[in-house]
């Protein structure tokens, strides 16, 4: 079975709404992710008093995390795995990161793909 595993962090994003507002947050997570091609199964987020949101929607291809530290220079942490089991996902992967990186618009990225 193989898979792409997108680990990324934004850091100073210019969306800083996104990442305090649970409801939104969600909202956009879940509309790019259906954009992308990949199904959702179901979905998680919690909103920390003071602080950012994080989020897991399980996808019928793996799962999808993302955590924001809105009080740590507008950061985000995100996590994008797709398996490959009946078809190759990984450009779905690829366009959903895409898509999430034109929302949060971020100054700086540190990106890591693994091919698993």
């Amino acid at each position: 079975m193989e898979g792409i595993h997108i680990l990324a962090s934004f850091y100073r994003c210019k969306n800083k709404k996104l990442l305090l507002e649970k409801s939104k947050l969600k909202k956009k997570m879940l509309e790019l992710i259906k954009q992308s091609g990949l199904r959702i199964v179901g979905d998680c987020f919690y909103k920390f008093r003071g602080g950012g949101v994080t989020g897991i929607v399980l996808i019928s291809e793996s799962h999808i995390s993302i955590h924001t530290w809105p009080e740590k220079n507008n950061s985000l942490t995100l996590d994008i795995y797709t398996c490959n089991v009946t078809q190759n996902n990984e450009n779905k992967a690829k366009v959903l990161f895409e898509s999430l990186k034109k929302l949060f618009m971020p100054k700086r990225i540190k990106l890591k793909k693994v091919k698993r």
